[in-house]
């Protein structure tokens, strides 16, 4: 990624939620951008964009990855998992520098609360300022499996040939990504946090909204 030498100052007032998919990340920003009045930026909604402005050279994982050059047999049944998720990391790590820029672009008045599965403990090494602005969520097994579910994926959204084996490699690809976030994590020595489940979207809040404590003023809307 190509990222300007003063990128940790421009993001400052960022705090970052990332973690695997269905771990809860969504819900957990919105919860606390609603209590401190946060701008919020979601990482899944930006994607077709992303797409659309891949460049061959800069992006190669993520413009190999474009739907028109990757159709959903190739992409759920034509790898393994490990393979599936070595290029989904790849690729959206590439879209962060995109999304940096995004943020950056937001008005610098009310901090953001980022959230999304692509920001990798690797991919915001460079602009954190301090370790405490990022938490990681990582879903168990049994939660994963009962979030993604209960959103209707997989298999809803992925036409292919044997919609059973796809929705098995998407759950697969996903906790191989959660494994590595955490082992990256501990590396690092970030903040990961494990969701179960035994909790509702608002004690999980309440787990990251502490780790954010140095961060949060008594009055919404602020970093310290």
């Amino acid at each position: 990624m190509q990222i300007p030498d003063n990128i940790q100052e421009v993001l400052e007032h960022v705090l970052w939620v990332g973690g695997a998919p269905d771990s809860g990340k969504t819900s957990i920003a919105t919860i606390l951008a609603e209590r401190h009045g946060f701008q919020i930026y979601h990482f899944d909604r930006h994607e077709m964009d992303h797409f659309a402005r891949a460049d061959q050279n800069r992006h190669p994982a993520l413009w190999a990855a474009h739907p028109d050059r990757m159709d959903s047999e190739q992409r759920w049944l034509g790898s393994s998992p490990q393979e599936m998720a070595d290029a989904t990391i790849a690729s959206w790590t590439e879209r962060c520098e995109m999304a940096f820029e995004e943020i950056a672009g937001l008005a610098e008045a009310t901090p953001v609360i980022a959230e999304g599965p692509g920001f990798f403990p690797d991919a915001l090494a460079p602009i954190l300022s301090d370790s405490r602005k990022a938490v990681w969520l990582i879903p168990t097994e049994a939660f994963k499996r009962h979030s993604a579910a209960a959103r209707g994926k997989p298999g809803s959204r992925h036409e292919t040939s044997n919609p059973e084996l796809a929705a098995a490699n998407i759950i697969a690809r996903d906790l191989i990504m959660a494994q590595r976030i955490r082992e990256r994590c501990t590396a690092r020595g970030y903040a990961c946090l494990v969701v179960t489940g035994d909790e509702g979207p608002e004690a999980a809040a309440e787990r990251v909204e502490e780790r954010f404590k140095p961060w949060l003023r008594e009055e919404t809307g602020t970093l310290t």
